[in-house]
């Protein structure tokens, strides 16, 4: 279902998780994807960001140097993407 498309996957650590989902759900990530030209496991993380609370990333960076440095990485990472799309 991880279908690479050349340009749109930031260059940044992953992990990887296996998650099971409803037929009728990963059906709509797919369209979501082909529609928007990504990947299924980046419209997935678009809507898991969408949830995510900057005061829970504080909390947990406060908490673990390892996790402070992951997120900074991330952040930076957006804001180039964002300058260079801008």
């Amino acid at each position: 279902m991880t279908t690479e498309k050349s340009g749109n996957e930031r260059k940044l650590p992953r992990s990887a998780i296996e998650v099971t989902l409803p037929a009728f759900v990963v059906r709509i990530l797919q369209r979501r994807s082909e529609e928007r030209n990504l990947t299924v496991s980046a419209v997935i993380e678009e809507s898991i960001l969408d949830g995510i609370m900057l005061d829970e990333v504080q909390r947990m960076a406060e908490q673990s140097p390892d996790f402070a440095r992951i997120a900074k990485a991330w952040i930076r990472s957006e804001r180039t993407k964002e300058q260079w799309a801008g």
